[in-house]
C-alpha cells in the first residue's frame, strides 16, 4: 500500500522534497563519499520533516519496483502535488533517474549525446589532461570528460557535458563573467579554483570550492553561494545547501584515489571510472570497508593490492571486464 505524503493531515513542504530528491540522486549516483552521507545523515536528523520525505520518497522507490510500473500511485500524485506546477516535469525526471519509476522510459537531456562525443575537449578513460583557455583560465579535465568552451562579447562559458574538471579562472580584461554549465544548471565563479563532477546515472552536478566562492544556480531553483572549504551537489530542481568539504576531494588532481572507510561497492564504482572495460563488485562482498590512498594510473595495481589485503580476488572473463569477489575459502 502506498503513504500519502500529506498523511495524519501533515503536508511536507515542496522544498524540502526537492531537497530529499537531490540527496537520493546524490546517493545513488556511484560517486558519493562518505562525507557525502554523513551530510545527508545530518539533513534528516535536522528537522522530523526532512526524514519524513526521504522515508517516503526512499519508500516510493520500492512501492515501483513491486507495482508493475504503476505511475499514477496516491504518493507520487502527493509528490508533485507538492510542487510548482513548473516544476513537476523536473521531479518526474528525477524520479526516472532514481530507477524508481519501472519501465524504459528514457530522460530527456538538454544536451543530445552527439554534443558530448563532439566537445572540443575531451580525454579518454584514465587519462587526465591539462588546458589553458584563451583568457588564462586553466582547466585540469579527469578521465572519460567532455567539455566545449564559447567565448563571445558578454560571456565566457565553459559547458562540461560529462566527466570531472577542476578549474583555475583567470582575470578577464574585457571583464566578462566566466560560467560554467552542465544540464542541470550554471556555476558562477568569484575568483576561484574549484572542482565540478557531472554524472548523468542519474544527471546530478557536485561542486567542491578550493578557494574564493561560487554562485550555484539549478535549472529550475534558487541560487546557492559556495565558499572555500564547502562543497555542494545539485539537480535541475535544486541544490543542497553547502556543507564541509571532504579534504580528499580533489585527490584526483594529484593522480590519486584517497578514501577512508568507503564501501568495496562504492569504491570499485569509482576506480570503473579509470578503467576502460567494465569493473564490478560481487554484492557478497559489497560492504566491505577500504581505507588509503591509489593511485590511478594503474587501476589493475589497485585491485592487485586489494586482493593481498582484503580476503578478495578478482575475477576476469577477458581484460575489459572484471569482478571483485570474495576469495575461496582454504
Amino acid at each position: 500500500m502506498f503513504t500519502s505524503l500529506a498523511q495524519a493531515g501533515e503536508e511536507i513542504d515542496a522544498s524540502i522534497v526537492k531537497q530529499a530528491i537531490v540527496w537520493l540522486v546524490t546517493l545513488q549516483s556511484g560517486g558519493a563519499s562518505p562525507t557525502d552521507e554523513r551530510a545527508c545523515e545530518a539533513w534528516r536528523a535536522a528537522d522530523s520533516r526532512h526524514e519524513q520525505a526521504w522515508q517516503r520518497l526512499h519508500g516510493l522507490g520500492q512501492d515501483f519496483r513491486a507495482s508493475s510500473n504503476v505511475l499514477a500511485s496516491p504518493l507520487l500524485r502527493s509528490v508533485l502535488r507538492n510542487s510548482e506546477r513548473n516544476n513537476r516535469r523536473i521531479v518526474l525526471k528525477s524520479l526516472f533517474g532514481l530507477a524508481l519509476i519501472g519501465g524504459t522510459a528514457t530522460v530527456v537531456r538538454k544536451q543530445p549525446a552527439w554534443q558530448s562525443a563532439m566537445a572540443e575537449h575531451q580525454t579518454a578513460t584514465g587519462e587526465q589532461r591539462r588546458i589553458v583557455l584563451a583568457d588564462g583560465t586553466r582547466i585540469l579535465l579527469n578521465t572519460a570528460t567532455a567539455i566545449d568552451v564559447h567565448f563571445d562579447d558578454q560571456l565566457r562559458l565553459v559547458i562540461l557535458h560529462r566527466g570531472e574538471i577542476l578549474i583555475e579562472t583567470a582575470q578577464d580584461e574585457a571583464g566578462r563573467p566566466f560560467e560554467l554549465a552542465t544540464s542541470n544548471g550554471t556555476i558562477r565563479p568569484i575568483g576561484t579554483r574549484f572542482t565540478v563532477r557531472h554524472s548523468d546515472r542519474p544527471s546530478s552536478t557536485a561542486v567542491a570550492v578550493l578557494e574564493g566562492a561560487v554562485r550555484v544556480t539549478p535549472g529550475q531553483g534558487n541560487s546557492v553561494r559556495i565558499n572555500a572549504g564547502e562543497q555542494t551537489h545539485f539537480t535541475e530542481l535544486a541544490a543542497l545547501a553547502p556543507f564541509a568539504l571532504d579534504d580528499s576531494a580533489a585527490a584526483w588532481t594529484d593522480g590519486v584515489l584517497v578514501v577512508e572507510r568507503m564501501r568495496l561497492a562504492d569504491f570499485v564504482t569509482e576506480l570503473d571510472r579509470y578503467r576502460p572495460g567494465v569493473l564490478r563488485c560481487d554484492p557478497a562482498v559489497a560492504d566491505l570497508l577500504v581505507s588509503g590512498s591509489f593511485p590511478l594510473r594503474d587501476p589493475d595495481a589497485v585491485l592487485a593490492l586489494l586482493a593481498e589485503t582484503l580476503p578478495l580476488q578478482v575475477r576476469t572473463l577477458t581484460r575489459y571486464w572484471a569482478t571483485v569477489t570474495a576469495a575461496p575459502q582454504t
